[in-house]
């Protein structure tokens, strides 16, 4: 018996370039999945960290902004603080100045004491003061005046003024003292 297989010329004869093509083909299918994956891996990545830094600038763009409102709230307070200093620094000027001439009108009330000295008027205008009074004796106007530089009421050089006794008929002397007050070193 002679068996013929008619099968064998229908099939088709494999030619060991068409395998290796075959292969060539599924690693490249392969190689191109893998590449597809990965840049999808590194793509997610990539965006998770967009994500979390554009997260962090908002937090840190929220910390900017409590900053600069709490610095504008400091230089707000340093502007109030200047202006009160200010106003108070006035109000202490104000007082000291009150203070000047009953420190002035102290101290020569003090150094009057027991000289035959009376004052009729006393004037402080500016820095300027005169005292305008009677005494019995001259030596008691140059006591008076000595007892004024001794208490430093009088810093700077006085102009003293005597006039003579009015008609002969009193016996007391008018004066004028005339002085530049420092009231800066009394208080």
């Amino acid at each position: 018996m002679i068996e013929i297989n008619l099968a064998r010329q229908l099939q088709r004869q494999v030619s060991p370039h068409e395998s290796s093509w075959l292969v060539c083909w599924l690693v490249g299918v392969v190689v191109f999945m893998g590449f597809g994956v990965a840049s999808w891996w590194w793509t997610k990545s990539l965006q998770e960290q967009v994500d979390a830094l554009l997260q962090e600038k908002i937090v840190k763009m929220q910390a900017l902004v409590r900053i600069k409102e709490r610095l504008h709230n400091v230089e707000s307070y340093n502007e109030q603080k200047a202006l009160l200093m200010t106003s108070v620094e006035r109000l202490s000027d104000q007082e000291k100045e009150k203070a000047w001439p009953v420190a002035l009108l102290d101290g020569v009330s003090r150094n009057v004491g027991e000289l035959d000295i009376w004052l009729e008027r006393v004037q402080l205008e500016s820095r300027v003061v005169e005292l305008h009074g009677q005494s019995l004796a001259l030596e008691d106007i140059g006591k008076f005046m000595e007892a004024l530089e001794n208490d430093r009421i009088i810093m700077s050089l006085p102009v003293v003024e005597i006039l003579d006794r009015p008609g002969g008929e009193v016996e007391a002397f008018s004066f004028l003292i005339r002085f530049v007050w420092d009231q800066q070193v009394t208080t």
